[in-house]
């Protein structure tokens, strides 16, 4: 690649894994809260369910740092060195903003609690409490480091929800959502890549979103739950109906509910599209640990660099 189509991938990179904590902490202090409910979120602040402080995030970026130190250490995915970091962070408190791990959902805190008991390195079942949105929530590190080898990328970010989440609709998701990052982070335009084929593997509901008909609804009808379709599907919404990441992470978080989990996957995908420099610079200096989060970022493009 020339030095500038470098520069520029590198930025969509760095978008993508920052953006996700950026929209996790925009929307940690509204999680939980109903849609117009509460004052509307315009920049950092403090408070929420948890009491954070201003600028600090949750299980989600934890857990999308626990995912690329991991692969660093293994670039072609390792699940137990994966599933041992997550328990690091669940009981000693590592990768979080505040020293304590906060936010675990209750399928993660079950699957992380039968790997220690038996080593089983596969998600037991959970009925609809498996089809969470935890396993997209984290998804950063695997399309910036693979972005160049996408059918690699889709592989471990299906291999990486398996170890948490027993849910064809979890993997499904995934899967699109690692197809959508690299394909940004390559270059291609939002409008390039959306609406997409389905693929054989995908059930329905992960066809309906990559077939756009999520396009005509209203915000009326975009819900932010914690069913990872409902996650997806709104976190794409917002990205299409804005144009900037300033204005998609807001709208985001906004919509209440699971605030900073479709906060975080709007991250994602807002800083995939538009880079790091389109991130509002108070919100990176008011982000917890952000030199270290931009410097994990940083090393995991150099790696892919390498990777070829």
């Amino acid at each position: 690649m020339h030095s500038n189509e470098t520069t520029e991938v590198k930025s969509r990179c760095l978008g993508a894994f920052v953006g996700l904590a950026i929209g996790d902490a925009l929307g940690a202090p509204v999680e939980f809260r109903r849609r117009g409910m509460f004052t509307p979120v315009t920049g950092m602040r403090a408070g929420g369910t948890f009491g954070l402080p201003s600028g600090a995030w949750t299980d989600d970026t934890a857990m999308a740092l626990c995912l690329a130190d991991s692969l660093l250490h293994n670039p072609e995915f390792d699940v137990v060195d994966l599933l041992e970091r997550f328990c690091d962070w669940m009981l000693t408190g590592t990768n979080t903003s505040t020293g304590k791990s906060i936010g675990i959902g209750q399928n993660t805190l079950r699957t992380l609690g039968n790997y220690r008991r038996t080593g089983e390195t596969t998600a037991i079942k959970g009925g609809k409490r498996s089809d969470g949105n935890g396993a997209i929530m984290r998804l950063a590190a695997v399309p910036c480091m693979h972005w160049q080898n996408v059918e690699k990328a889709r592989s471990i970010a299906i291999a990486q929800s398996q170890c948490t989440h027993h849910s064809p609709l979890s993997e499904g998701c995934c899967d699109l959502m690692a197809l959508i990052l690299c394909k940004l982070i390559s270059g291609d335009n939002w409008e390039q890549i959306l609406p997409y084929p389905s693929e054989l593997n995908w059930l329905e509901e992960v066809s309906l979103l990559s077939n756009c008909r999520w396009r005509n609804k209203v915000e009326e009808e975009v819900q932010s739950t914690g069913y990872v379709i409902h996650t997806l599907e709104a976190a794409i919404w917002c990205v299409d109906n804005t144009n900037s990441f300033q204005d998609a992470v807001l709208k985001a978080v906004n919509l209440g509910e699971d605030a900073d989990t479709v906060g975080a996957v709007t991250g994602q995908l807002a800083g995939a599209r538009y880079g790091i420099e389109d991130i509002p610079d108070v919100w990176l200096s008011e982000l917890i640990d952000q030199p270290r989060i931009r410097t994990i970022a940083e090393t995991i493009f150099d790696r892919s660099l390498a990777l070829g």
